[in-house]
């Protein structure tokens, strides 16, 4: 039956549902309902209804409370946190009985192990009213199949507006569910909702819009009436064991949605006032990536998409942005010049700025221009398009796959363009694949490789003749670099990871590469002394005080077993976010936080004063990875 068939027997059945209300009768049974309930929109055309919300009633006079702030943009508790998020009040549009025997039911979707506690729905109410109960269920199908929990939730009621038909708008938050879930899609079925009136309460329609968790916005059905649009609401829970999630000194400040704030974060880094960066490949206004900030305003961390790539020869983003001397941001990037891959299509690459706008923007914030400092024009061009890093001069290096083994080029600042240079060629053996690149404050360029299992730290130093390569120390065969984790402290220590894996199994060391005498020394600063299978340091970073900061992963249980690391993590694998730091010469590591359970993809980006920063590729409410920070 459509809409339009049944308007009339919804007026029939708004008029009965009155005549009922003013002879102070029980709630009918559902069976002797009428078919088809009136919305909130059908029921205010009638001359009762409509007399009853044209009084004004102020909220405070029905000992309801104001909503501090839209459910869009609420804070949670590390208790209380949004697992699934339907989108915002709508409050316009229309609104649907949940009770009088009415049920509603609309999906919400979630991933791994996850306790539901709670509910926030967005209701229509007659002015005065407030709503003090609703029966609840979740379960696999509307308002049938398997039910994984039900009951009654006392609610508190907030008002938050009144909209063009009298009604006024409320959030209201439902608790005490404690149900658990598995990953999936599941129904919330909403029903006998109570006012002290007796009054018809409706659950709010927005379809969706501004929905942002996976799997909305959410499919809804009316019992007596099948297939409406979705409402407005979100789910409240926390994650089930080894997910990573605020708790402590551990705070999540963004949760990624896979959708326009896109998702798999590898990386953020941080301006000299306290915000957050970082780039991803998807999301954004295009749907090719975007450039990010994280802004702390008004007691919360603020996401803003300061630049959406339109793909083609926009490109889309990489995961690497680095803030230059001048404040700006700067990244390699996809897009360019159509001249690169073996049949000539592929996009050559770019090196891209993004500066704030020049112009105020009168509606909210603006986003960033991009200006491009050089696209690659064929697959020898000598554009660095990795581990980029400037010089105290406004230079701006990077690894390139130029040449059989990989090299290093460069970027200059000349008569209002720049100017590309490869300033050198790794030549094969340990001496190739370039993983890392640092600038040390001697203005020597410094660096790993990483190839065939083995690899070195190496030096390139200028010289009238160009740059001349010395190599600080070789690795042995099996023992290989992480690219990426490799820094410099602001005494000219290089520090790095390795990996032997050469008995099967792997376990992580942290050196220190420093110089003493003309020479340089590789040291030893820690390895793992516990009985485990793989033990990698995944992340390293260094703060201001030479103090290391890094993400350790390990099975506990492998090596005892006598796997070979190839093993799936199991209940077995753990991963800390760790300090080590030096006091009279010695070294001591210092766990910070532990994750049990949950190989999560971290990296740690860098410590500032308000604490140390990074990111997950995956986990967080959807499963679409989160910044984080772990603060003192």
């Amino acid at each position: 039956m459509t809409r339009q068939k049944f308007a009339t027997a919804r007026l029939a059945s708004a008029i009965l549902t009155i005549t009922v209300l003013t002879l102070g009768l029980a709630v009918v049974p559902a069976a002797a309902q009428n078919p088809v309930p009136p919305t909130a929109r059908e029921a205010a055309t009638l001359p009762e209804f409509a007399s009853r919300l044209a009084r004004h009633v102020p909220p405070e006079a029905a000992g309801k409370k104001r909503a501090q702030a839209p459910a869009c943009s609420r804070r949670v508790s590390q208790q209380d946190k949004v697992i699934y998020e339907n989108g915002p009040a709508n409050g316009t549009t229309d609104a649907w009985t949940i009770n009088f025997g009415y049920v509603v039911s609309d999906t919400f979707t979630v991933s791994g192990n996850l306790t539901v506690s709670g509910f926030d729905l967005y209701a229509w109410e007659f002015p005065g009213d407030v709503m003090t109960a609703v029966d609840w269920s979740i379960t696999s199908a509307p308002n049938g199949g398997t039910v994984y929990g039900s009951g009654t939730a006392s609610v508190t009621d907030q008002f938050i507006s009144t909209n063009q038909l009298g009604y006024n708008i409320d959030k209201v938050s439902g608790s005490g569910l404690n149900v658990s879930t598995g990953g999936g899609t599941f129904y919330l079925n909403l029903q006998n909702a109570v006012v002290p009136s007796g009054d018809p309460i409706y659950w709010d329609e927005n379809s969706g819009i501004g929905c942002k968790s996976q799997g909305c916005p959410s499919q809804a059905a009316e019992s007596a009436v099948g297939t409406i649009p979705s409402e407005a609401f979100d789910m409240v829970g926390s994650s089930g064991p080894g997910c990573f999630q605020s708790n402590g000194t551990l705070e999540i400040l963004h949760d990624f949605t896979g959708k326009e704030d896109g998702s798999s974060p590898f990386g953020v880094t941080s301006d000299k006032a306290g915000n957050l960066y970082g780039a991803l490949p998807s999301g954004g206004g295009y749907g090719n990536g975007l450039v990010y900030k994280l802004t702390w305003k008004n007691g919360d961390w603020m996401f803003s998409d300061l630049y959406s790539f339109q793909g083609g020869p926009d490109g889309a983003s990489w995961y690497q942005v680095i803030i230059g001397p001048d404040g700006a941001l700067y990244g390699p990037t996809h897009g360019g010049i159509q001249n690169c891959g073996k049949d000539g299509s592929g996009y050559c690459g770019r090196v891209v700025r993004w500066r704030p706008s020049p112009f105020a923007c009168l509606t909210g914030p603006c986003g960033w221009t991009e200006d491009v400092l050089y696209r690659k024009t064929g697959n020898g061009d000598p554009m660095p398009d990795s581990n980029l890093v400037f010089d105290q001069a406004g230079n701006l290096y990077g690894t390139c796959a130029i040449g059989n083994y990989g090299s290093v080029c460069e970027l200059t600042p000349s008569n209002g363009g720049w100017t590309d240079q490869l300033i050198y060629s790794f030549t094969g053996g340990n001496d190739a694949s370039p993983s890392s690149l640092v600038v040390g404050n001697d203005g020597n360029l410094y660096g790993t490789t990483e190839y065939n299992g083995a690899g070195e730290v190496y030096q390139l130093t200028p010289s009238p003749g160009g740059w001349i390569e010395t190599v600080l120390y070789t690795f042995q065969p099996y023992s290989l670099i992480y690219g990426g984790h490799f820094v410099w402290d602001s005494s000219g220590n290089l520090y790095g990871t390795s990996f032997d894996h050469s008995s099967g199994y792997g376990e992580s060391v942290i050196f220190t590469v420093s110089p003493s005498n003309g020479k340089w020394t590789y040291t030893v600063i820690w390895q793992p002394s516990g009985n485990y299978g793989d033990d990698d340091v995944v992340s390293l970073t260094v703060n201001a005080w030479g103090d290391l900061f890094g993400i350790r992963e390990a099975d506990t249980g492998c090596r005892g077993d006598g796997c070979d690391g190839s093993a799936s993590p199991s209940s077995s694998f753990y991963t800390w976010i760790f300090e080590l730091f030096q006091e009279n010469g010695q070294w001591y590591y210092n766990p910070l936080y532990e994750i049990d359970n949950q190989y999560f993809h971290a990296v740690v980006s860098g410590r500032d004063p308000l604490g140390l920063h990074g990111t997950t590729y995956d986990c967080g409410a959807w499963n679409q990875g989160t910044v984080w920070e772990l603060y003192p």
